[in-house]
């Protein structure tokens, strides 16, 4: 016989619930990091103190700690999260690769390029770390070698016919070309570094018009 027991009439626990311990910390853990970007672009990674991070992000000195030891350990974290945006878009360029490869060479650079031309005008802390560090910016091998991987699939479905040496050197020479304006980007104001973004899209589309006509010359 059923009764009234509150045992057989149990209240939603969804009413209740609290969000996941795990969910709950990895959301502090964006806020804080958001706080130190915002605070390193304002008055750089010198001036930028656990405290001011803290006050920033609204959370105590304590539960900063809680997450990283040392100021530097949240520096590193950034560049962290830039690594995996950059692995991101570079996985975004294989599940596309085959649909961009048809396009005209100006829409093909411009899908290619611009998410990690977007990147970096959209990273103004990682500079500002990256000039701390002596005006150059670090390099994570194995982010690199995902994205190599990435432009050389591109590569090898716009021009299927080229040797795979010498889709390999435009990828290299493509890579040089993106590190070698951001590591001018890293000096420059953000007015500057909004043109050298133009400036890395069409360089790289004028070195590879100079591929493709040499690959139609040779089919």
């Amino acid at each position: 016989m059923l009764t009234d027991d509150a045992s057989t009439n149990p209240e939603p626990a969804a009413s209740t619930s609290r969000p996941p311990r795990q969910e709950r910390g990895q959301r502090r853990l964006d806020e804080i990091l958001d706080a130190a970007e915002s605070l390193i672009t304002e008055v750089g990674p010198a001036a930028c103190s656990i405290q001011e991070i803290a006050k920033r992000a609204g959370a105590s000195v304590g539960s900063i700690y809680h997450f990283f030891p040392t100021k530097d350990a949240i520096f590193s974290a950034i560049r962290a999260r830039y690594d995996v945006e950059a692995s991101a878009i570079a996985a975004n360029i294989l599940t596309h690769a085959t649909e961009w490869a048809r396009l005209d060479l100006e829409d093909f650079v411009h899908h290619v390029m611009s998410p990690f031309a977007d990147f970096l005008e959209r990273i103004p802390a990682f500079f500002a770390l990256a000039s701390a560090a002596g005006h150059k910016l670090p390099k994570n091998k194995d982010v690199d070698a995902t994205v190599r991987a990435a432009m050389l699939t591109a590569l090898a479905h716009r021009w299927p016919d080229a040797t795979p040496e010498a889709r390999a050197m435009r990828v290299d020479v493509m890579m040089a070309i993106g590190d070698g304006v951001s590591n001018v980007m890293v000096q420059a104001d953000p007015a500057g570094r909004r043109l050298l973004v133009a400036e890395l899209t069409r360089a790289v589309y004028g070195y590879l018009s100079t591929f493709e006509r040499a690959v139609h010359l040779n089919a």
